[in-house]
């Protein structure tokens, strides 16, 4: 009886060192990721001329937006300008709201209609990466979970699928190993009470370390600018990018807040 007991510890020992050791291990890099620019600035729904863009910097935009209030899904397709260089890398970004006053059902049609945006997007990406901008509660976490695997089971293989993710689910909070998507990035910036000891956790150990949130960071331009090890940075302004603010942007140390332009 003693060895069938030291049999069965050692058992799920080993289980739960192979479980463990499968969620840590990050996943294969899309082919469509790994063509895909370093660097992106987001351009949200306001009008914006980006033609100044070097080359080799992408563009992440807003292209079309969806309401969950009660049981429907209003989708709100783009209707800011947005001005590119020709052939510039593109990636549509379907960014999701939710009513606080007519809390959404969560229901599977409301599922179904936001796969059925983001795929639509799909055809606008001339880069074959498209992203799902996406926040939500902890009790809404399974909703998201699912329409993720649903997005990534109808888009085309050959499209890469990119989602955003708050700092803490990539921290203490984390929850993010087993859903569908090809790209996290999650946002170190508007962190919260607790940004300033976040950032300090973040520079000292280089960056996010959970494995599906290690590839890519997005910051902000109002905020401090952090050397961390991710490979794939994304840019958000609060206010209309110009060449100006990228510049500044770019010459800021890491750590320090860009000067206002």
């Amino acid at each position: 009886m003693q060895r069938l007991f030291v049999f069965l510890l050692t058992s799920l020992a080993l289980l739960t060192l192979r479980m463990d050791s499968g969620a840590g291990r990050p996943p294969p890099v899309h082919p469509a990721l790994a063509g895909l620019p370093v660097e992106l600035v987001w351009a949200w729904e306001r009008p914006e001329d980006l033609r100044w863009l070097p080359a080799n910097v992408g563009v992440a935009y807003v292209a079309s937006s969806v309401l969950l209030q009660g049981e429907d899904a209003q989708v709100y397709r783009r209707a800011s300008a947005l001005l590119l260089a020709p052939g510039a890398p593109r990636v549509p970004v379907l960014h999701v709201d939710m009513s606080w006053r007519r809390p959404p059902a969560l229901s599977e049609a409301q599922s179904r209609r936001v796969a059925d945006e983001l795929l639509r997007l799909a055809a606008q990406a001339n880069r074959k990466v498209v992203q799902l901008d996406f926040e939500v509660r902890r009790s809404q976490r399974p909703f998201l979970a699912r329409t993720i695997g649903a997005i990534r089971a109808r888009l085309d293989p050959s499209i890469a699928l990119s989602v955003t993710a708050l700092a803490s689910w990539c921290l203490d909070d984390y929850w993010l190993h087993q859903i569908a998507a090809d790209e996290v990035v999650p946002m170190a910036f508007r962190m919260g009470p607790a940004q300033h000891a976040l950032r300090a956790r973040l520079l000292q150990q280089g960056g996010f370390t959970r494995a599906r949130c290690g590839a890519a960071i997005g910051f902000s331009s109002d905020e401090p600018m952090m050397a961390v090890r991710e490979g794939r940075r994304y840019y958000f302004s609060p206010q209309a990018w110009s060449a100006a603010r990228w510049q500044a942007l770019r010459r800021a140390p890491r750590s320090t807040i860009p000067s206002r332009l």
